[in-house]
């Protein structure tokens, strides 16, 4: 009886998030004039929260919402978290384009029947900024820090033994020449196996939250009210900033063994994921593992431009490999071995071909198991 009630639960569980992936699929099909247009592209604010982070996933384009788990999957998709076994740790350093550094660091442990619970830090450093004036066009002698970091606290659990679900809320701190902004977002997320053939497919939405705005000293200015004393002291005029969206998206995926056996297994993976702010965009990639000890990647992915008809107003979209930062395709490895009793350590590095003038992205990243 216990055995026909649990079957039951799992199977109305099933069915509910089948309803759901099509659902979303429904959503994310409508015309792109509501979510994708390029009219919005560059209108969105915290593109940090848009860099990816972890080196197996970067490597497969970011095909991975239905695959990911573990303490990747804060990222990608928080429900993967809910396939965690115990401790994970992952630390992970991308040099990115224009000598800026990207710093990732995550954790996740299992807490028993609530599921797992990860945190995990982002940090996007810039470098040294010379303040420059039409005065002192080689430079004030000043120079300015600009960081941005995100900080996040996710959840995840398994419902049944094939619907997984969870979410992560991000906090956003946004600090430009002692001027700063602040935000959250919610991330969330329901991966499903069918178990046959490895198949499964998830969603996820991302960066779903409130506007932002910066503030600080940078908007004061002392001025001289023309109609006052010519010797009074100068009035001091605060400005504001306007407000901003985060680059949220949505992705649906879905992966699937396409041969494998005690040895090797050919792992395929695939999404479409709608962008609130630029061109929506069509993902693959395959990871081809030996033993679950290496581990080969490769990816692509295209996005889809929008061309307004000057005439009839109408939009129209070609499919084009990349974005306007990437080429369009990356490449990765990884290697896991074990160490102590039944910890585990694994090193993944990914390349990302970037377009000119700027250098190619490279992600390097240890995590670790316990």
């Amino acid at each position: 009886m216990l055995r026909m009630k649990q079957s039951a639960r799992s199977g109305r569980a099933s069915r509910i998030l089948i309803l759901v992936l099509a659902a979303a699929m429904a959503i994310a099909l409508v015309p792109r004039a509501h979510a994708g247009s390029d009219g919005r592209r560059g209108t969105s604010g915290a593109s940090e929260l848009a860099i990816p982070v972890g080196p197996r996933s970067s490597a497969l384009g970011g095909a991975v919402a239905s695959d990911v788990s573990g303490i990747e999957a804060i990222y990608w998709n928080p429900a993967g978290l809910a396939l965690s076994q115990g401790t994970e740790v992952l630390f992970s350093q991308t040099s990115y384009y224009a000598d800026m550094k990207v710093s990732y660091a995550g954790a996740s442990t299992k807490a028993g029947n609530f599921g797992t619970l990860g945190v995990a830090a982002k940090i996007l450093a810039i470098g040294d900024v010379v303040v420059t004036t039409e005065q002192a066009p080689d430079g004030t002698g000043e120079v300015l820090h600009p960081t941005f970091t995100v900080l996040g606290l996710s959840w995840g659990k398994a419902f049944t033994d094939r619907v997984n679900f969870g979410a992560t809320v991000n906090m956003i701190h946004e600090d430009v020449a002692n001027n700063v902004a602040n935000g959250f977002g919610l991330d969330f997320g329901v991966q499903y196996d069918t178990e046959w053939r490895g198949l499964r497919f998830g969603m996820a939405a991302k960066n779903i939250g409130s506007s932002m705005s910066f503030s600080g000293p940078g908007f004061d200015m002392p001025t001289q009210d023309p109609n006052a004393d010519p010797n009074a002291t100068p009035r001091t005029v605060s400005y504001s900033s306007d407000k901003f969206e985060m680059p949220s998206h949505f992705v649906i995926a879905a992966s699937g063994v396409v041969t494998g056996n005690s040895t090797s297994k050919l792992l395929a993976l695939g999404a479409f994921q709608s962008n609130n702010f630029s061109g929506d965009q069509l993902r693959g990639g395959v990871e081809w593992s030996y033993k679950n000890f290496a581990a080969l990647r490769a990816s692509y992915f295209g996005s889809f431009n929008g061309t307004i008809d000057q005439d009839t107003g109408e939009e129209s979209f070609t499919l084009s490999s990349g974005d306007d930062l990437y080429q369009g395709y990356a490449l990765g490895a990884g290697v896991t071995t074990r160490f102590g009793d039944a910890g585990r350590l694994g090193v993944d590095i990914a390349w990302r071909p970037v377009n000119d003038p700027f250098d190619d992205t490279v992600e390097f990243g240890i995590r670790m198991s316990f």
